[in-house]
């Protein structure tokens, strides 16, 4: 009763068969419990870490495990050569694609650690905002190699399709060519770093801190406390500037003094300034005071002094003006406020305006 054919194949070919594909099944099985219980007993992992590791490098090698099942099941069946062909094409496809995956796993998963340990450094020069986008850019690599491969290997001519599709490849391409240029934009992001999340920047007339990079369009909470998403190509067109990365922000101060100021309290006065830079713990105490000019009204003085980068900017400019009055009104020093001589003419003396005398 066992001796009997089936498609033109024996019984003892088909009872063998199905034992390799029932075999490769358990050890696909097995593999992947092996896996698990030695990441669940010698690492300190968490469940969650070890679920993502099973399904990115534990199932492709399963699913290799399986093919190979398949290719020694189908040795026992005389297939005609004209459909063997196919079926060698077929298997070629499906066990690169499936090493192409073995590999991609691999890689991105050391590249993300590598990366990852480089960004917690201090003085690292990694974004971390940018480690999705390099693993993302890793993997299309590898996927576009392993197809290349696996069309090559199961006797495609892939320089032919390529050409056939360049055609087509340009029309998409200029339709898509805004998008083409923001994803550039992304990776002028991650190159240059021109900023990270936090940095606070001006760019295409916006003023904000970065709260999130993208391959097409970064956001920034501006000052005003909304939300504002800029593509990526203002990196290219526009003029970027990092508030966050300034070593000092510089602070220009004008200051008038009345014209009956003298000499020797024009020293004074630019002496108090300095002074009041050096005793401020939340400034430089790099600073220029000089007499500038003489103004319509006023003899002015400016100030440039320069607040450290980790202190408070508007509540040291306050200190400093706070200093300043309280200083000047302390040594007599008047600020000058807008002021105009009316001469008339044929009029001698001073002329009392407030009076009713009309003669």
């Amino acid at each position: 009763m066992l001796n009997f054919s089936f498609l033109g194949t024996s019984s003892i070919e088909w009872f063998w068969a199905i034992i390799d594909v029932v075999l490769a099944f358990l050890l696909a099985k097995l593999f992947l419990w092996a896996l698990s219980s030695i990441l669940t007993r010698f690492s300190k992992i968490s469940p969650d870490k070890i679920r993502s590791v099973i399904e990115r490098g534990g199932v492709p090698v399963s699913l290799l495990i399986v093919l190979i099942g398949i290719r020694l099941a189908l040795m026992h069946f005389p297939i005609p050569t004209d459909y063997l062909v196919y079926v060698s094409k077929v298997y070629v496809i499906l066990v690169t694609l499936d090493i192409t995956w073995i590999l991609s796993s691999f890689v991105t998963t050391l590249a993300g650690e590598f990366l990852t340990q480089k960004a917690e450094r201090k003085d690292s020069s990694i974004n971390p905002t940018a480690i999705p986008t390099i693993l993302h850019t890793i993997q299309v690599v590898v996927w576009g190699i392993g197809i290349v491969l696996a069309l090559t290997n199961s006797g495609y001519d892939v320089g032919a399709l390529i050409a056939g599709l360049g055609i087509g490849g340009v029309a998409v391409a200029l339709a898509a060519k805004d998008t083409v240029t923001n994803f550039f934009g992304g990776f002028t992001i991650i190159i240059d770093k021109p900023f990270r999340i936090g940095d606070r920047v001006r760019v295409s007339g916006f003023d904000g801190y970065v709260t999130a990079i993208g391959l097409r369009t970064f956001r920034l909470s501006t000052l005003d406390g909304t939300e504002v998403i800029i593509p990526n190509t203002a990196i290219i067109d526009s003029v970027v500037e990092n508030v966050t990365r300034e070593p000092a922000r510089r602070i220009i101060t004008d200051l008038g003094l009345t014209y009956d100021t003298s000499p020797q309290q024009m020293r004074q006065a630019i002496e108090i300034l300095r002074q009041i830079v050096k005793d401020n713990k939340h400034l430089d105490k790099k600073c220029n005071v000089f007499f500038s000019s003489y103004g319509d009204f006023s003899l002015n003085i400016k100030l440039i002094y320069y607040i450290k980068k980790n202190s408070d900017i508007l509540e040291s400019q306050s200190e400093v003006n706070l200093a300043i009055l309280e200083q000047f009104n302390a040594a007599g020093l008047n600020f000058a406020y807008p002021t105009q001589s009316l001469y008339i003419e044929g009029v001698k003396g001073k002329v009392d305006i407030g009076s009713n005398n009309t003669k």
